[in-house]
């Protein structure tokens, strides 16, 4: 899944690395989660098929078919186990195993040995190839229909014919006849392949559109949070300056933020300051009032003390004698 690249602070360059391993952990859980559904759909249909089964060979009194029946039952059992562990490979080749042991016991069955009507049972071994091709990797197809094959090739070379498949066998139709059951294993094998592939990078395609619209709408969603944490930042700023021109006025001042804003704590730290200055303010005012009054109290201490140096001092005392007699001549 792609994610949004995230930066690192030591050099500023985003780390491709860890959003390209987040992808894939991604991917590759969605492609077990999707395995982990188609298993438990065909285990499921697997062990219903095998307990439908089991009443037809009760019926037949059949032990080689009630046995296979049974085993089947209990592989089936066995995968669930795994499947719940969540060991879907091994569930896989469990169900393979169910397949083809089924098969291999409705030939040897047969109470006529092998005979015409037993070919059709090897195209039930096509269903080993569904299986690989929806629970394993898609290249196991191949392996599981060479087995197929060589098992077809084994059971009409050392199991012994019936009458009628002897004749078949020396006629001019032995080619086709051998040749069908082969070929379906190759044409299916073929086509599954191709179809697997087609539908998984599909599936590949449909992840990326999904991760893409994800994508998209986490960046959106992005780009809205970075445009409202815009504006709360910049009407905070905008307090944030209101007050301090206010405090450098001389008026009193408080910046008012809620707490789920980024600048709160700055918020906080400048009314602290703003608070202090204030105080600060009032005690220099204090302090003027205080100096005023004692320069007061000075001027009248000094009055009073020159007030009363003068009562202290007499007056002058005038002179007795005629002025006029001062001077000669009059």
């Amino acid at each position: 899944m792609s994610v949004l690249p995230v930066n690192n602070f030591s050099t500023g360059q985003p780390l491709r690395g860890n959003a390209h391993v987040h992808e894939e952990s991604i991917q590759r859980v969605r492609k077990e989660i999707r395995r982990q559904q188609v298993v438990t759909f065909i285990l499921f249909v697997i062990f219903l098929y095998q307990i439908i089964s089991l009443p037809g060979a009760i019926m037949m009194k059949s032990t080689l078919s009630i046995a296979a029946v049974i085993l089947g039952i209990l592989l089936c059992g066995i995968a669930m186990m795994f499947n719940r562990w969540g060991q879907v490979g091994v569930v896989s080749i469990l169900l393979i195993c169910v397949v083809d042991l089924g098969c291999g016991l409705m030939l040897l069955d047969s109470p006529m040995g092998l005979d015409t009507s037993s070919f059709p049972v090897f195209d039930l071994l096509v269903v080993s190839e569904l299986i690989a091709a929806s629970l394993l990797p898609t290249a196991s197809i191949f392996p599981v229909a060479i087995s197929n094959i060589l098992f077809i090739i084994a059971m009409i070379t050392f199991m012994p014919p019936s009458p009628e498949l002897t004749m078949m066998l020396h006629s001019n139709m032995s080619y086709d006849l051998i040749m069908q059951p082969i070929s379906l294993q190759i044409v299916v094998a073929a086509i599954t392949y191709m179809w697997v592939r087609s539908a998984l990078r599909a599936a590949a395609r449909a992840d990326r559109a999904e991760e893409v619209a994800e994508l998209q709408q986490v960046k959106a969603n992005l780009q809205q949070r970075e445009i409202e944490q815009k504006h709360l930042l910049d009407a905070g700023i905008h307090e944030l300056l209101q007050a301090l021109v206010q405090a450098s006025n001389g008026r009193m001042a408080r910046i008012n933020l809620s707490q789920d804003h980024v600048l709160w704590k700055v918020g906080n730290s400048i009314n602290l300051l703003l608070t202090r200055l204030h105080r600060t303010q009032q005690v220099e005012q204090e302090n003027q009032q205080l100096r005023f009054q004692l320069l007061q109290l000075r001027e009248r201490v000094y009055r009073a003390e020159l007030m009363g140096r003068q009562q202290e001092t007499p007056p002058p005392q005038k002179s007795k004698h005629n002025p006029s007699s001062s001077f000669p001549g009059f």
